[in-house]
């Protein structure tokens, strides 16, 4: 039976491109610390910057949201029908309880915009020494350009989404609830003002911007597609690329003329009760694109203060093996660790703590050690509120309970593993693609001179 690392030695001698003792691996280390709190009972993490994934589905339904005036402007006339008073009732109340989502949301979206624009920093910052230095700055014009175009997708796609359709939703759903006093001229104008187009403004404002980002993403994966078919044919990294530019294409092309038709559909709606049909399928699509980004594009990704240098080989390396390991939870959900670490027939804890640390998992581990009852007792940790744990303290626990702990890295990856190597693997992807692009840039410019 092989091992995990050797069924990646294999396949990546047969079809990636050569890699030489002079390539190393290319190397994403997580953190190598926690700092936990303690609530109640459990222990949850403090602070650790990071990018999430973390999307809300229910701002899935917020073209659904803006439309709940659909009672308001179809019947607005006086008196109000009663059915009419119960259709106003029930979309102003969605309206206004999904826009409270819309708002939680941009504060997720708000915390990746600060996470990111503290990576940039940290990442000019360094660009600018080494080119002071005369040094090499090849991995870091990879990390800015990805971080850039990061922070601009929660910029457009997320935290301007959630303010204007949010604010949009308040407006259309306070307007359709003054529309249940029609019968008061001075509300009746205000409700029309706020259902009409003064709500629909926003709408319409975001779907301009984001067609607009759609078209300048399409064509940045186009790219990325080609350059990845030039450099890796027949290497199993080329298909994970394409597919992977595939599922951003696709996000994007539904995503902006969805946009563009419900900004058109939400203006209409204001005289035109026929402009709600052309909002069904954006109501449709928008699920969609929400569903499609958090299970297909999104991804999580760690701080990174000190990028390994970065070339082709070493990184395509890097991928297949995310890639490997990914595919080892979904084809076998037997025993994983002796498969994907090595040392059968069971690997040590040793073994087990470096394979963390090395795929960003000591974080999530250490917090899943310290809320398991077994480690808790192993560690002591009773009498704190507030604990730091690094790789040395946990590698220091005696040698007797490391069976136990090779058991409970068991259960963590079998409950975390999935979901974390398939979102590496998307962001393993964007370094490779975002190399390969600024690679043939460079290619470019030496043969130019």
């Amino acid at each position: 039976m092989k091992t995990m690392k050797e069924a990646v030695d294999v396949a990546d001698r047969s079809n990636a491109p050569s890699q030489d003792e002079s390539d190393p691996e290319f190397s994403l280390a997580g953190p190598k610390s926690l700092v936990a709190v303690k609530k109640g009972t459990r222990w949850t993490q403090h602070d650790s910057p990071r990018l999430q994934n973390n999307l809300l589905g229910a701002v899935g339904f917020l073209e659904l949201a803006n439309a709940g005036d659909f009672a308001a402007n179809v019947w607005n006339d006086t008196p109000v029908p009663v059915y009419a008073v119960v259709l106003m009732a029930i979309g102003g109340f969605t309206a206004l309880v999904f826009s409270v989502f819309a708002f939680i949301d941009s504060r997720r979206a708000w915390a990746n915009i600060s996470f990111l624009r503290s990576q940039r920093k940290l990442l000019e910052d360094e660009k600018a020494r080494r080119i002071t230095d005369s040094q090499s700055t090849q991995e870091l014009d990879v990390l800015l350009e990805i971080t850039i175009r990061e922070l601009r997708i929660e910029i457009i796609n997320r935290w301007a989404m959630d303010v204007l359709l949010g604010g949009g939703a308040v407006l259309i759903g306070t307007g359709t609830f003054m529309a249940i006093g029609g019968s008061n001229r001075r509300v009746w104008l205000a409700s029309n003002i706020l259902s009409g187009y003064l709500g629909n403004a926003p709408i319409a404002a975001f779907g301009l911007i984001s067609a607009t980002w759609a078209v300048i993403v399409w064509k940045k994966m186009r790219h990325h597609s080609l350059a990845a078919g030039k450099v890796l044919k027949g290497a199993p990294a080329l298909p994970l690329i394409k597919r992977r530019c595939f599922n951003l294409q696709l996000f994007y092309v539904v995503n902006g003329i969805a946009t563009i038709l419900g900004g058109v559909g939400s203006m209409l709606t204001a005289e035109r009760w026929w402009g709600y049909v052309i909002l069904i399928p954006v109501i449709m699509s928008s699920l969609f694109c929400n569903v499609w980004w958090r299970k297909r594009v999104g991804y999580d990704r760690p701080w990174i203060a000190d990028p390994a240098p970065m070339n082709t080989n070493g990184l395509v390396h890097a991928l297949e093996s995310t890639a490997q390991i990914r595919r080892a939870f979904q084809n076998d959900p037997g025993t994983i660790l002796p498969r994907i670490v090595g040392g059968l027939p069971s690997p040590t804890f040793h073994e087990v703590l470096d394979f963390m640390v090395k795929h960003d998992l000591f974080e999530k581990f250490c917090l899943y050690l310290v809320n398991s009852v077994p480690a808790a007792h192993v560690l002591d940790l009773r009498k704190y509120t507030i604990v730091e744990l690094d790789v040395s303290q946990i590698a220091a626990i005696p040698d007797i309970h490391h069976p136990q702990l090779v058991g409970l890295a068991e259960e963590f990856l079998q409950a975390e593993g999935p979901r974390h190597f398939q979102q590496r693997e998307r962001f393993m992807i964007e370094i490779l693609g975002t190399h390969l692009i600024l690679t043939e840039k460079d290619q470019e410019t030496q043969a130019e001179k």
